[in-house]
């Protein structure tokens, strides 16, 4: 009796309704009385073989109901070979029956690893629950499922291990929101691995992005030791300059929505000082020194822009001093904006590298007059700057001239028709 519905290719006369119980109780007695005996072995790919057939075969009633109690009674096998077959055999299906797959998914993390990450029959509400209780391995195997909703990813974000949310961010088919990108960046901003999946994905949004770079620039200046910092730099004056950097390389994508969030981020973090005030302009950040400027001195940025686009000193001296800039920096500042002004530019847009760095060297050359009596930081930080900028614009000069070799031959031949 244990054969043949083990084996579907084999004859059974359909058994008529008053037969029915007879052959279900049959089929229980025959398959306990066959599974008390057998090794685990067999056992094992005997359930693999049932939850085949009740899957694939066309089983009468009373054979099918059958199996489906036997289905049930291998769920208490002491053998976890056992379980792992029916969990392998039955992951896959939507027709699995409901109640083994959630018992094999509460099993150990062996037998239910299968069922969490494939078995369509598990709800949003169920995988909540087990990512919530279950370990590490449980966790990682929902984070490999096809399509994780939303609200499964953000259950992982939450509460998911670390291996748990590398493994979510590495499924191309996960539902991470906004939301939970910027959870998993406050829960693991120290492990590397997360940090650079996040840092890599285009959805990261830009003040979680900020914040990442933020903190691998901290790492860097742990690392570091003051002997082995060339010119008597300092770890902290490292740290700074790539703090800026990243900054700056962020402003320079940053849409317009994002660009007053932005800069409010880095005013609550500190982060808006003289120093990338002066660097930002200095680079051709337009856009970002306008935002901040206006934020720093509490005036409307379209009044700003308009202010910064005329020739009137005194404005600008007070929009200086009211964002707080110090006496000492005013001068460079003004001078920047006069030699932007010869431009014609309207700090509605960014400078292009060329324009920047013939602007640091007119900057440059005029603060060195000894007249002017500029002050010795603002001209270091000038003078590197420019060194900056004719470095940025060798870099961009180089990409230009190597595009034409590095495009595909059919993108060559194209651009040449």
């Amino acid at each position: 009796m244990v054969a043949r519905f083990l084996n579907p290719g084999t004859a059974m006369p359909a058994p008529g309704n008053d037969q029915k119980e007879l052959c279900v109780a049959m089929i229980i007695r025959d398959f306990l009385n066959w599974v008390s005996t057998a090794p685990d072995g067999p056992r094992a790919e005997a359930a693999g073989a049932l939850a085949r057939a009740w899957l694939y075969s066309d089983m009468p009633d009373g054979e099918r109901e059958g199996a489906a109690i036997a289905l049930t009674l291998l769920l208490d096998d002491p053998c976890i070979n056992v379980r792992q077959a029916l969990a392998e055999n039955l992951a896959r299906s939507e027709a699995a029956p409901v109640h083994v797959i959630r018992s094999l998914a509460g099993d150990l993390d062996e037998v239910a690893e299968p069922v969490l990450a494939r078995s369509p029959v598990l709800g949003d509400m169920e995988l909540v629950d087990l990512a919530a209780n279950g370990s590490d391995r449980v966790q990682s195997a929902i984070a490999r499922r096809p399509f994780p909703s939303a609200a499964v990813c953000a259950a992982l974000c939450e509460i998911g291990s670390a291996a748990a949310c590398t493994i979510l961010l590495d499924n191309p088919t996960s539902r991470i929101l906004v939301s939970g990108l910027n959870r998993l960046g406050e829960r693991f901003a120290s492990c590397a691995a997360i940090r650079e999946r996040l840092l890599k994905r285009a959805d990261t949004p830009l003040i979680l992005r900020h914040d990442l770079l933020q903190g691998l620039a901290v790492d860097y200046h742990n690392v570091l030791e003051e002997g082995e910092l060339p010119g008597g730099t300092t770890p902290s004056s490292r740290c700074d300059d790539a703090s800026d950097r990243v900054i700056l390389r962020l402003a320079a994508v940053a849409g317009d929505n994002e660009m007053r969030a932005f800069v409010q981020h880095l005013r609550d973090r500190a982060k808006l000082n003289t120093r990338l005030l002066l660097r930002a302009v200095c680079c051709g950040r337009l856009r970002f020194f306008a935002s901040a400027l206006s934020l720093l001195g509490k005036v409307p940025e379209q009044r700003l822009r308009e202010t910064l686009s005329t020739i009137r000193p005194s404005v600008l001296q007070a929009v200086l001093r009211k964002a707080g800039l110090p006496m000492r920096a005013h001068s460079a500042f003004l001078m920047v904006i006069n030699l932007i002004q010869r431009e014609n530019c309207d700090f509605r847009d960014d400078l292009p590298c060329s324009t920047t760095r013939r602007l640091t060297e007119e900057l440059l050359h005029e603060l060195q007059d000894e007249s002017l009596g500029a002050d010795l930081d603002v001209l270091a930080f000038v003078r590197q700057f420019a060194a900056e900028a004719a470095r940025l614009e060798a870099r961009a000069y180089v990409v230009e001239l190597c595009r034409p070799a590095l495009a595909a031959p059919g993108d060559q031949g194209r651009a040449a028709a």
